[in-house]
């Protein structure tokens, strides 16, 4: 069996050269084409409560008939979505129209927060932001978009409010958002204490006074990270810090403590060891990550307080292609950007910080940024 490492090379090597015939073409060209159909396969599996019976069961190999059945669907529509995804290796095809389970099956219906990636955040964000960003490109002469509130959003929806004001106030969509960054979190990215060493922040800590402040944090993901990391953490050193419609229903757990703060405003904790944040400068234009930099330094302290910024840089050569999808994301949605590293020590500049050291490791798709004060 070939490694993972041999796996991604031989994708990474394909060229129009590497099919003898049309039909091998396009046979990879269509996993491109399947991946809507996917989606809407599952989801449609995921609302008749196909994998929640099938995993209380026993989890079982079993017919699509006998899962229509559990579930009072009609068999020929099961039979058709799991097809679609047995064809993806979602599930397992043992024989005819017979069926077993993944680890994929058995996580979705554990993780709560799993199938939310097929919920709102299908529906209304990922697949409508992308659908309508050609046309409001067009329409606005081809150029860069860096206006969040004329931007695709606004085009797409109809309204003139933000992404965030929409997320914020529509409990739905704010649910099934938070949980696709945590799923996102979880089970693609490398934890930010494998990427940073983190025991230098621990090492060096004061003891009475705030250890990590997570700035946009959403529902603490992260700080739970470090915290798994360093349990003797002092009691409530963890700061998470978000708006309040992103933080509702949200209470200290832990050895976090939960501070609503908007960070366009001056940052409220005094001399923390650090202030960290992670995918949300990339929401932002250039002038609103300055700003956001800027409400930083007045309460750093000299020599002991550091910003660490965990983002995914663009290489200027052979760019990742997930950090390309990311970039072409966050335009579609907050005419923002990614950046590459001299973008980045540009607005460091900018806002009166200087960078020490850019963290990376070979497996993180991003990378951490480490600033003082310059």
């Amino acid at each position: 069996m070939a490694s993972p490492d041999q796996l991604v090379g031989s994708l990474e090597s394909l060229t129009p050269e590497s099919f003898t015939t049309e039909s091998e073409r396009v046979r990879a060209w269509e996993q491109n084409w399947v991946n809507g159909a996917t989606n809407a396969s599952i989801k449609t599996l995921i609302d008749a409560g196909i994998f929640a019976k099938w995993i209380k069961i026993g989890g079982r190999p079993a017919k699509a008939g006998n899962l229509a059945e559990l579930v009072n669907a009609v068999e020929i529509l099961i039979k058709r979505m799991m097809r679609q995804i047995s064809g993806q290796h979602l599930i397992v095809e043992v024989g005819e129209d017979k069926y077993a389970t993944t680890p994929w099956v058995e996580k979705l219906v554990s993780d709560p927060a799993f199938p939310s990636m097929y919920g709102e955040f299908y529906k209304n964000l990922n697949v409508a932001m992308f659908r309508t960003l050609p046309y409001f490109l067009g329409e606005n002469g081809f150029k860069n978009p860096t206006d969040v509130v004329s931007s695709n959003w606004q085009y797409m929806t109809g309204k003139s409010s933000s992404f965030f004001e929409d997320v914020g106030t529509n409990a739905e969509l704010r649910n099934s958002f938070n949980d696709a960054i945590k799923c996102h979190s979880k089970y693609n990215l490398t934890p930010w204490p494998d990427v940073f060493p983190t025991d230098s922040l621990a090492q060096g800590a004061k003891p009475d006074g705030a250890l990590v402040v997570d700035m946009g944090g959403g529902k603490g993901h992260d700080l739970t990270k470090f915290n798994v990391r360093h349990p003797d953490a002092p009691q409530g050193s963890l700061i998470l810090q978000d708006v309040p419609d992103i933080l509702k229903d949200m209470k200290p757990v832990g050895h976090i403590s939960v501070q609503p703060h908007d960070f366009f405003q001056p940052q409220l904790v005094k001399g923390a060891r650090a202030y960290f944040m992670h995918n949300v400068l990339h929401d932002w234009a250039d002038p609103e990550v300055i700003q956001v930099l800027k409400n930083i330094p007045g309460a750093m302290e000299t020599g002991y307080s550091l910003i660490l910024v965990h983002e995914s840089l663009i290489s200027t050569l052979n760019p990742s292609p997930l950090v390309t999808v990311s970039d072409i994301t966050v335009m579609a949605c907050l005419s923002a950007k990614e950046r590459t590293e001299k973008e980045w020590d540009k607005l460091f500049q900018e806002a009166g910080l200087r960078i020490i050291k850019i963290w990376k490791t070979v497996e993180a798709v991003e990378s951490i940024i480490e600033a003082e004060l310059a």
